[in-house]
């Protein structure tokens, strides 16, 4: 991985670790990480939960909505790095980081019924 331009790390990063963030945001990266811990925990069966996760990438309907979430530029050759260049982890982080607070509970709680189904 290269480095990043000194001028970037003084003048963007830098400054904006010192500012106080929204509280929005901080509710937001509290929730994706509780939630994607209760996930990965070992009762679970991470390859169902990314499974399941990245099939939502793949219905039409809400991967577009989602997406359009993304702070990158929407091209095609960087969906195509998502869909087939990534690793399943990195498209799982990149997806449910893009979820919403709501869709994160959504689907932790979905995931616990497919849990229970395949427990009985």
């Amino acid at each position: 991985m290269e480095k990043l331009p000194f001028d970037i790390i003084i003048n963007h990063i830098i400054p904006y670790t010192y500012n106080i963030q929204a509280k929005l945001l901080l509710e937001d990266i509290k929730n994706y990480y509780e939630i994607k811990k209760i996930l990965m925990d070992d009762k679970y069966n991470t390859n169902i939960i990314k499974r399941e996760l990245l099939s939502v990438l793949y219905s039409k309907t809400k991967a577009t909505r989602i997406w359009s979430r993304r702070f990158q530029v929407n091209s095609k050759e960087y969906n195509y790095k998502i869909l087939y260049k990534y690793s399943q982890n990195t498209r799982f982080n990149i997806l449910f980081g893009l979820f919403s607070k709501q869709e994160r509970i959504f689907f932790s709680e979905y995931i616990k019924q497919i849990q229970q189904s395949i427990l009985k």
